[in-house]
């Protein structure tokens, strides 16, 4: 669909960080871009508002959102808590082969030669194999919005320097080997504190907020 079109390209735009906080969106200059009209772009536009990248101010324009650090905070906790949620119920469906790909990635995650993006890429292969495993379809997708959220805020070189991702490496292998042993409980709690220190970390980045 052509609203889903604009919607991706534009998202992308925002993530990627070609598109700087307050910047102004030509809607006629998308419309020539994407080859398609003003209305499925004003559709998309409204639909990213709502999820917090864009502000739509009437009669005045379309502008890439500053992020609220507040608002930022809380997402990442909301988010903490549904990845926590997945992540009891992938317990219960996690096949032998979805080991054997966790492991394998986990492996090539250990390597401290990797650059911040190509850890950040493993990263979201070994958390998603997991979310998928729970058959919270819902969830999964609420979640997924967050995570997006999350690379528009978050600087990979920030969260994955080398220090951390040995402490994310602990996080991940014991909560790896926890749902490999079907301790549903352990993989949750591991889980939550993992997306919390991650939310952390973001959080340092707006000065006097703290998600403790």
């Amino acid at each position: 669909m052509k609203i889903d079109k604009a919607y991706r390209y534009i998202k992308r735009q925002i993530i990627e960080g070609k598109w700087e906080p307050e910047s102004a969106i030509n809607v006629n200059e998308l419309a020539e871009t994407l080859q398609i009209s003003r209305t499925p772009i004003h559709k998309a536009l409204s639909k990213l508002e709502q999820e917090g990248f864009l502000v739509i101010i009437p009669q005045v324009g379309v502008y890439v959102k500053r992020p609220d650090p507040h608002e930022v905070i809380e997402r990442l906790l909301v988010c903490a808590n549904l990845d926590a949620l997945m992540t009891e119920q992938a317990a219960l469906h996690l096949t032998e082969e979805d080991f054997q790909h966790m492991e394998t990635v986990l492996k090539a995650m250990d390597n401290l030669e990797l650059t911040a993006d190509e850890y950040s890429s493993l990263n979201i292969e070994f958390h998603r194999t997991i979310y998928l495993a729970s058959k919270l379809t819902y969830t999964f997708a609420l979640a997924k919005q967050l995570w997006d959220y999350l690379n528009f805020v978050g600087n990979p070189d920030d969260l994955f320097t080398r220090e951390r991702r040995r402490q994310s490496q602990a996080d991940h292998w014991t909560i790896f080997y926890s749902l490999k042993e079907k301790d549903s409980k352990m993989a949750k709690q591991m889980m939550e504190k993992h997306m919390r220190r991650v939310s952390q970390l973001v959080a340092e980045k707006f000065e006097g907020v703290d998600v403790n």
